[in-house]
């Protein structure tokens, strides 16, 4: 889940905090108990993760060997999405599958490039170099002693300085490297999961912070959600799907059997257009993970995409959420020519 950072939806809060439009009332409970949640739906909403494979070479100057470690996959971030289409078609945010640090940094939309791949990886490669081989490489570079000579061990550089200490020497080779996003799907164990393609995403100028991902479903049909052509409503009834990150880990039904969602329900409590963008919120409680999960109407049918949670200073006002509306899931798909069934 994305915070609310950015400095026109800061203001956006602050409006709204000013306009009294966050309702007291139906506030959602983060962690509903799964009897509440709808089967149906639930069974349409998928974990995704963003992250990154491939192998580098790392030449330890002190060991005198060189050795090349495989990153089978390395997590980055991580959100929710929901099948649109039972070909294996998902709908889920942006920034979920995009850049993480721009994101974090400049708070903007931005797809990686290989530049950006392979800068993860490299950390990546160096954080598991340093587990398994030579935990005080860092240190070592920091001495810059090759010599065999004895030598006073500063305290170990973190992973990052590290890597780029590596690379100021030429010692890390990057031999192939690229992004890797996963989905696993509701009812499965939680080690499984599947490749996704990127096939599209919203235009980050206007802040569409919407995507759309492709997986092969191996001949099963998968359930898909229906999605309204209506606007959304004040004080219309809303449910969240989506895997939250817990403890700053990965959700917590990953370590169970089967992954299902958790959901989350409110009411819509205002409509707030901002630069061509409108922005529907709710005092559903969500949290980090909940991104590019659904927002439902009361028959199921979404209504948009989460993309922001808004942290209040204010000890008597309650978290709520932002999302975009259905109009971006159509136009996309329809950009691509993917069938949705629309109501």
């Amino acid at each position: 889940m994305k915070h609310i950072k950015k400095s026109s939806l800061v203001i956006i809060a602050i409006l709204v905090a000013i306009l009294g439009l966050i309702s007291q009332n139906a506030i959602g409970n983060l962690y509903n108990s799964q009897s509440s949640i709808n089967s149906q739906s639930a069974g349409s909403v998928v974990y995704v993760e963003n992250g990154v494979t491939g192998v580098v070479s790392i030449t330890d100057p002190f060991l005198n060997k060189t050795t090349d470690i495989n990153i089978i996959y390395a997590p980055l971030d991580s959100g929710s999405g929901f099948i649109v289409n039972s070909n294996g078609y998902i709908i889920t945010a942006f920034h979920v599958v995009g850049d993480p640090l721009t994101l974090q940094n400049q708070m903007t939309l931005k797809l990686m490039n290989s530049t950006d791949v392979q800068n993860y990886l490299e950390k990546a490669a160096v954080t598991s170099y340093l587990t398994d081989y030579n935990p005080q490489l860092g240190s070592e570079l920091v001495n810059n002693n090759v010599s065999g000579n004895p030598m006073v061990i500063q305290s170990q550089p973190d992973a990052n300085t590290t890597t780029e200490l590596l690379i100021q020497r030429n010692l890390l080779n990057v031999k192939n490297s690229q992004q890797l996003i996963k989905v696993k799907l509701p009812g499965t164990s939680g080690g499984n999961s599947v490749d996704a393609n990127l096939v599209d995403v919203g235009d980050p100028n206007s802040d569409d912070d919407v995507a759309l991902l492709k997986i092969n479903t191996f001949f099963q049909k998968l359930s898909s959600l229906s999605v309204s052509s209506k606007r959304p409503n004040i004080g219309e009834n809303i449910q969240i799907y989506g895997y939250p990150v817990i403890n700053g880990g990965m959700y917590s039904d990953f370590n169970q059997s089967t992954i299902k969602p958790s959901s989350t329900s409110g009411i819509l409590t205002s409509i707030t257009p901002n630069n061509g963008t409108v922005y529907y919120q709710t005092n559903a409680v969500t949290t980090h993970g909940y991104s590019g999960g659904p927002a439902l109407d009361s028959s199921n049918n979404v209504l948009g995409i989460i993309i922001y949670s808004i942290e209040s200073n204010n000890p008597n006002a309650s978290t709520s959420s932002l999302f975009l509306s259905s109009d971006y899931i159509i136009q996309i798909c329809n950009k691509n020519n993917v069938p949705i069934n629309i109501v």
